[in-house]
């Protein structure tokens, strides 16, 4: 149920980007980077009874005062980009129930286009995806512009080495994906519903991914044109602890 921090909080026309809690949380890492380079405001939170529940201090550097919770709703302030960001992942056998609040979301909040960032196993990836990019892409009624945008920049199916356009009766390559979290289920959904989506996919391993996050970041912001080229991203400060247990805080542990 998504709870709005104002009456005012409008998604209508908005782009979403939604990541998918998946291996190395890549997505998560690039949507951080997202919303602190654009100093996305939280306009709500989406309650979910699947999802393991936390609390913790504000992941942003604009916003100190702001306590995290599992899922929470950003937008800029010309209502261009709505991003979601997710800080626990869905409890055991609830990934298809939590897909379907998404769904609702996704349904009720009358978006424009719908992109997902989602990472796969790379050590589980076929042969012919070894070369090449290690980011891919999965479509479902895809409009043209961006089509051919994925085109230009490479980003060539998952399991193909061509940009393929999935259309409601075909079938999702979804055997590619792995240890993708929620976005087996939730593509599912939007092909059964008719609905235009594009899926990111960061081909990696486990361990320091925070290069993989900045990579997934700048192929989303290739394809969508968020901010200028020339900008550098903006890691929060919480990221200083990426990958740095030597230098964590003691009050962690």
């Amino acid at each position: 149920m998504f709870v709005k921090s104002a009456d005012t909080v409008s998604t209508s026309g908005s782009t979403l980007i939604l990541p998918s809690v998946s291996i190395g949380n890549v997505p998560q890492l690039s949507v951080d980077l997202l919303i602190n380079t654009l100093e996305a405001t939280r306009v709500g939170i989406i309650h979910s009874p699947y999802l393991v529940p936390i609390s913790g201090t504000s992941g942003f550097d604009h916003l100190p005062d702001q306590r995290l919770v599992p899922l929470e709703v950003y937008q800029t302030p010309d209502t261009k980009w709505t991003i979601v960001q997710q800080r626990s992942p869905p409890l055991a056998k609830h990934h298809k129930d939590f897909a379907r609040e998404l769904m609702d979301f996704i349904e009720l909040g009358s978006f424009s286009r719908v992109i997902v960032l989602t990472s796969s196993d790379a050590a589980l990836r076929g042969d012919a995806m070894i070369d090449g990019p290690q980011i891919r892409s999965l479509t479902v009624n895809c409009e043209d512009v961006l089509a051919n945008k994925l085109r230009e920049l490479s980003l060539s199916s998952l399991g193909s080495g061509y940009v393929q356009t999935t259309k409601d009766s075909e079938a999702l390559p979804l055997k590619h994906l792995h240890a993708a979290g929620v976005a087996k289920p939730l593509l599912k959904l939007c092909q059964a519903a008719k609905l235009p989506v594009i899926a990111l996919v960061a081909l990696v391993f486990e361990g320091d991914n925070v290069h993989d996050a900045i990579n997934l970041a700048n192929a989303t912001n290739s394809l969508l044109d968020i901010v200028p080229t020339t900008q550098k991203w903006c890691p929060p400060q919480s990221w200083q602890w990426l990958m740095a247990a030597n230098n964590a805080p003691s009050e962690m542990f």
